[in-house]
Parts: structure tokens; C-alpha cells; sequence
């Protein structure tokens, strides 16, 4: 019994050193685990987001926001929950109300911009984001015949910046998108779909 104790006395302290370090080891790695699976949730979440034809159409638009409220927080008023802001998708529809394929495109493109702004938080949400920037700023060219080439570059570059002014309308948004842009990271642009919607099937 006495040999029994002497070899639980030397032996005791690795062993509590052992737990002590695998405890830490693992508390350690929990942040990491969740982090990568906030990633894998949003980017699964950016890739699921599409315009949809009720967005288009104006089914179930918002009511006119209240200003100071909108404008408290960077992701503002969204009432309809369709990842548009609501003073962002009414003023397209105020000015587009004859197409639906220019709404088509230009919600699009403001929702991809909203959701750069609100939901990214490393390069892989970043890249997620980005492709959809990408597929909408495409979209938007998509509105015009590309039989006068430098027509096409100025209307399609004057239909995004629009988009891109009704987001970014405040200092807190103008600051939020260059936060964004410190995850910059490559990635692949896509050739085809850009377009949630295939703008031929709407009516104007």
C-alpha cells in the first residue's frame, strides 16, 4: 500500500499537468471551431440569397421608412425581410416603375451590396460576397444591347453607381464598406448567370 502511494505521489502531478494542458488545449480550439462554422453558414446563407419575382413585381413592398431611424444602424430598415433596404428598393421603383427588367437587375445588385456591407467578416465571406457583387454588376449590363460598346460601359457603369449611392448614403455606410474591403482576397468571376432572374421573362 505504501509503494502504492509513493507511486501515486510522483505520478499525480503529470498527470494533473496533462489534463491541465489538453483542458486548455481544447478551450483553445473552441473559438476556431465555431469561427469556421460561422463562416460555412454565412457564405452557405450569401450563396442562398436571390431576388425574387415578387421582390420585381413590387408584391409586398415596404412602407416609407423614418429617416433618422433608418439611417441609425449600417444595416437600416429592411421591413420586408427580402435583403433589400427599404428606402434602397423603394427608390428603384420609383424610378424604374415601367421596367422590370432594369428593378430586376438593379435590386439585385443592391441586395449583393447589402449583404458585402452587413455580413462580411473574413476573406471567405468576403469572396462569397463578392462573387454575388460580380453576377449583379453583370446583371445590370445585362439591361442594355451591347451594339454601342461605349453606350453600354456608360449606362451600365451610371445604373450601378446609382445603385451604389442609395447604399452607401451615409458616412457609417461609406465606412462600413471600406472595413469590407480589408478582407479583399482573389477569386473566380463568373462567365454565365448573373442574372437571379432571367430578365427575359419579364415584361419590360
Amino acid at each position: 500500500m505504501h509503494m502504492v502511494k509513493t507511486i501515486w505521489r510522483w505520478v499525480r502531478w503529470p498527470l494533473l499537468v496533462l489534463v491541465i494542458a489538453y483542458a486548455a488545449l481544447v478551450a483553445y480550439r473552441i473559438p476556431a471551431v465555431g469561427e469556421k462554422q460561422r463562416t460555412a453558414d454565412t457564405v452557405a446563407a450569401i450563396q442562398a440569397q436571390k431576388v425574387t419575382m415578387a421582390d420585381v413585381m413590387g408584391t409586398a413592398l415596404p412602407p416609407v421608412p423614418y429617416e433618422p431611424e433608418n439611417d441609425a444602424t449600417v444595416a437600416g430598415i429592411d421591413k420586408n425581410n427580402n435583403g433589400i433596404r427599404d428606402d434602397v428598393e423603394l427608390a428603384i421603383f420609383a424610378k424604374y416603375p415601367n421596367s422590370a427588367k432594369i428593378r430586376a437587375a438593379e435590386l439585385q445588385y443592391a441586395m449583393a451590396l447589402q449583404t458585402e456591407m452587413t455580413q462580411v467578416f473574413n476573406s471567405d465571406t468576403w469572396k462569397a460576397a463578392a462573387i454575388q457583387d460580380d453576377r449583379s454588376y453583370q446583371c445590370i449590363g445585362e439591361t442594355y444591347p451591347r451594339t454601342d460598346l461605349q453606350e453600354f460601359i456608360k449606362i451600365t457603369d451610371a445604373r450601378s453607381n446609382e445603385v451604389e449611392k442609395l447604399v452607401y448614403n451615409t458616412q457609417m455606410r461609406k465606412d462600413a464598406q471600406y472595413k469590407v474591403s480589408t478582407f479583399t482576397t482573389s477569386f473566380g468571376s463568373p462567365d454565365t448567370d448573373f442574372c437571379d432572374i432571367d430578365l427575359n421573362s419579364l415584361p419590360n
